[in-house]
């Protein structure tokens, strides 16, 4: 969607309308690479209103820094029973992959009813 729900420069709550559907579901996967890189990295990252657990593209500095831009958002009444981004700390030996695209994987685990 390339839309951040609270920066960069996409229009303002074009992700929002996504995320609060009423038949939409937010898993709000979360990874601990993307906090260590918005650290790191510094720049944007750090004046951001979103928080940087969420994010899922590094888009590099100056600007816009890390954002929220992909998603994996289930409809009701599917069950969430995990969720991630794929954005592995520094010192994991998947670390590498980090540079394969300003991307990073984003799943979710369901459960249907």
């Amino acid at each position: 969607m390339n839309s951040d729900p609270f920066d960069g420069d996409s229009v303002r709550g074009a992700a929002q309308q996504l995320l609060t559907a009423h038949r939409v579901i937010d898993p709000a996967p979360a990874s601990e690479g993307a906090v260590e890189a918005a650290r790191v990295q510094g720049g944007p990252n750090l004046t951001h209103r979103g928080d940087p657990r969420f994010d899922t593209a590094d888009f590099g500095e100056p600007a816009p820094g890390n954002l929220r831009v992909d998603y994996a958002v289930p409809s009701k009444p599917m069950q969430v029973v995990g969720s991630g981004v794929f954005w592995p700390l520094a010192a994991d030996p998947l670390a590498r992959l980090n540079d394969a695209s300003d991307h990073h994987a984003t799943w979710v685990d369901l459960r249907v009813r």
